[in-house]
């Protein structure tokens, strides 16, 4: 899937990017900015729960590795909140512990292993946000 910005949505649809590593949470965003969405970054756990109470975005991509607040306390904090059903998050780690990955996934709609390819990251948010639809 490539995102070339002609596939712009009358009803925007908004995914909130929540990665520490400032260069990987900007890709993110400008691929998925491109393939037609209202993008929102947030650089930790405690920034994603505000953008969260303020903006109600339709997808998270969460890192899970970040400092402070991580993407599983804030993926916990989220859920205690929103269901899955209401709000999915697609987990992006490049943490090969499978203890960590299998909790997420206990949590999260996907969790995908960097390197992850944009486009694998914009066709599942596409999945999901065609899903609530």
């Amino acid at each position: 899937m490539t995102c070339d910005g002609k596939g712009l949505m009358m009803d925007r649809k908004t995914v909130l990017v929540v990665d520490d590593h400032a260069p990987t949470r900007q890709a993110y965003a400008a691929f998925l900015l491109d393939c037609g969405y209202h993008v929102l970054e947030a650089a930790h756990g405690g920034e994603a729960i505000l953008h969260m109470y303020t903006h109600r975005p339709d997808v998270v991509l969460m890192d899970i590795m970040m400092p402070g607040l991580d993407g599983v306390d804030t993926a916990l904090s989220l859920r205690e909140r929103w269901p899955a059903a209401r709000m999915p998050i697609v987990a992006v780690t490049g943490s090969q512990s499978a203890i960590e990955q299998e909790r997420m996934r206990g949590l999260c709609s996907a969790v995908l292993l960097k390197p992850c390819p944009p486009d694998v990251i914009a066709s599942h948010v596409k999945t999901l946000v065609d899903a609530a639809a």
